[in-house]
């Protein structure tokens, strides 16, 4: 479980504690901590796993959302463990791959192992698998390029006809032919020496209805695909929660000083 916790560090609390009124516990200084908690760590944390920009000392880096999981678990993450301590928390395996990064490693036998997977006419394995576009400037999801979404928009809708796990499609319009975004892995890549069969977003067609759209490609995997195809490179860690700490120090002082200056004067203790 990766955390995140503030706690209200006070001066001369035997002072204070006997000048309290009984019963009464810091409300001010309690109510900053739960809003610095809330408003501020978790508020950021969430913001940065949605795929914001993140910009801090060690760098800067965008988080590649993949189903929300991650965003879920931070907004599930939330206790208060006393009035001066406020923990923001997250169990999602997805966050914490992105906190210390993940190894080069073949995709193929992970997918090829799962149930919707199928077996071919030629006893092969096979399994198709879905990608989907963003709209230039989308922050939750690789962007399609400008001139791509200008010719994906125009696609008429292709719609799905029946569910998993014998699902039918009835096919609009597809972008033909285009090399756009098509690569060949060189280097340290664990797939140097292959070159991709089409370019990224050949083949892409239009789901949902208006108002409600997906932009997305469909490529084919199967026991005959090539052996340094569907590699995939080490990912770099993302360290987010030292960013969230970074971006909101301050603001969280702050905001517990005045709520614990706002108590003393309450008390009769605040400076003049």
């Amino acid at each position: 479980m990766n955390m995140l916790s503030i706690q209200a560090d006070l001066p001369a609390l035997d002072d204070i504690i006997a000048r309290l009124s009984n019963g009464q516990q810091l409300p001010f200084t309690r109510a900053a901590v739960q809003a610095a908690t809330t408003e501020l760590i978790q508020a950021t944390w969430i913001q940065y796993a949605s795929g914001a920009q993140v910009s801090f000392s060690g760098g800067n880096f965008r988080v590649g959302v993949q189903t929300g999981d991650y965003v879920r678990s931070i907004q599930d993450g939330l206790r208060f463990p006393d009035d001066l301590t406020g923990e923001v928390f997250t169990t999602s395996a997805h966050g914490a791959a992105i906190e210390s990064g993940q190894d080069a490693r073949d995709m193929k036998p992970s997918l090829l192992a799962s149930p919707k997977a199928k077996t071919g006419a030629n006893g092969k394995k096979y399994i198709t698998v879905p990608f989907r576009h963003g709209t230039p400037g989308a922050a939750t999801m690789p962007a399609m390029p400008k001139s791509i979404y200008a010719q994906a928009r125009g696609l008429s809708f292709s719609r799905v006809l029946s569910p998993l796990p014998t699902r039918t499609y009835s096919w609009g319009g597809r972008i033909k032919e285009d090399d756009t975004g098509k690569r060949s892995h060189t280097g340290a890549h664990p797939g140097a020496g292959y070159t991709w069969k089409a370019g990224k977003y050949q083949g892409l067609v239009k789901m949902g209805q208006p108002g409600h759209t997906q932009y997305l490609t469909f490529r084919r995997l199967s026991e005959n695909s090539s052996k340094k195809s569907w590699m995939r490179p080490a990912i770099k860690p993302k360290p987010i929660r030292k960013a969230v700490i970074e971006n909101t120090r301050d603001q969280v002082q702050e905001m517990i000083v005045q709520g614990f200056q706002q108590d003393l004067a309450a008390m009769g203790l605040g400076g003049d």
